[in-house]
């Protein structure tokens, strides 16, 4: 078989328990989505073939996403702007939410290793993704979860990506609960301080309208001001 077709049985192999709890597959089975009614969101797992330099293999990708046109819409009204009015709630690259694998662990497929990565990515589907899919089942209990916990949903997930979810709590949680929930964050992580600095730095009259700095947690404390959550 061509590296394609291997690639189209894996997912037809992998996709198949999926299937039966409800997802729908699209795209030639590359994408699998399910909506969840009680909670406004959908769960999705998407693959993507990176071609091998042999034919006859595939490296495999897959996306992991939550989805919400809700909070697309919340988006939309508070920043005024189609670029940022996005659905995504949720989104990791697998590697990013399972354990550091062995240097020798190949995510190449081929018709020789089919069945034996199907069972491998299965697995590890099922034991860290799937976790993370039933978070989002009930809203509640999510938004509490993220006020103890912030937005890493098992050990594998770096605090330096998964940083706290400061517009989904905005928009599903009360103000209060988000104020709760930002403020564990940044003790949680001993970013207090760093915290402070961005806050200072915004309400001094030299404040130029922006922060020279990539680092994802100096974002994130820059919408916190701009949405006026205090630092306790």
């Amino acid at each position: 078989m061509s590296g394609k077709q291997v690639f189209l049985q894996f997912i037809q192999n992998i996709s198949i328990p999926y299937l039966h709890e409800g997802f729908v597959a699209t795209q030639k089975g590359l994408i699998l989505k399910q909506r969840i009614e009680s909670s406004d969101f959908e769960l999705v797992l998407k693959f993507h073939a990176i071609q091998s330099e042999v034919k006859t293999s595939v490296q495999l990708s897959c996306l992991v996403m939550v989805l919400s046109e809700q909070l697309k819409a919340w988006r939309l009204q508070k920043y005024r702007s189609k670029d940022l009015a996005v659905d995504t709630v949720f989104i990791a690259n697998l590697n990013d939410v399972i354990p550091v694998l062995p240097k020798k662990f190949s995510w190449e497929i081929n018709s020789k290793n089919l069945d034996d990565q199907t069972a491998v990515f299965s697995e590890l589907l099922s034991t860290y993704v799937n976790p993370i899919f039933e978070q989002f089942r009930n809203r509640e209990a999510l938004i509490a979860y993220t006020i103890e916990q912030g937005w890493r949903f098992n050990v594998n997930m770096s605090p330096k990506q998964f940083v706290y979810p400061l517009d989904f709590m905005a928009c599903f949680a009360s103000y209060e609960e988000n104020c709760l929930g930002f403020n564990n964050f940044i003790k949680q992580e001993g970013l207090v301080g760093q915290a402070r600095r961005i806050y200072k730095e915004m309400s001094s009259p030299k404040y130029k309208g922006y922060i020279r700095s990539d680092a994802i947690e100096d974002k994130l404390f820059q919408l916190a001001y701009l949405h006026k959550i205090p630092i306790w």
